[in-house]
């Protein structure tokens, strides 16, 4: 399988490239009010709306100090069930593409302590962790409610 090879802070995440719209610098997000933390906001691409997701946050990593402007935006899309929302993650860095046999997967050493279970695939040799973006796109904890009160 093809991944797009995804950097935050010290640690390595790989998605399949068929799950990936588009790469570029992270622009001006736009927080919300009443969204779970995990939600940076949104983001405007060419007069279109994304929401924003914090990738660090979603799975309990620490955020690195770094700049803003250095970050980039990964845009990826549901290729199964999920495949009607796309969402944009903000990485440190997407230095590579590179091919992986699921053959030579081992199994997640834990998952994320928060998210969806099973959203990690499994771990090269080299500790490159392969994400699904599908069951990542599906947890129900992504969701967010409006309340009305009246």
């Amino acid at each position: 399988m093809s991944l797009v090879v995804l950097t935050l802070g010290t640690e390595r995440y790989g998605v399949d490239i068929r799950a990936v719209v588009e790469i570029q610098p992270a622009g001006p997000i736009t927080r919300l009010p009443g969204v779970p933390p995990m939600w940076l906001g949104l983001t405007n691409l060419r007069g279109r709306l994304y929401p924003v997701l914090d990738l660090c946050r979603y799975l309990a990593l620490d955020r690195p100090v770094q700049a803003a402007a250095a970050r980039r935006l990964v845009l990826v899309a549901g290729t199964g069930e999920g495949a009607d929302l796309e969402v944009g993650f903000v990485v440190d860095d997407v230095p590579q593409v590179r091919q992986v046999s699921l053959a030579d997967l081992s199994a997640p050493l834990v998952e994320p302590s928060s998210g969806q279970p099973g959203v990690l695939i499994g771990i090269t040799a080299d500790m490159l962790t392969v994400l699904d973006v599908d069951k990542l796109l599906r947890d129900p904890r992504l969701v967010v409610q409006e309340a009305f009160s009246q």
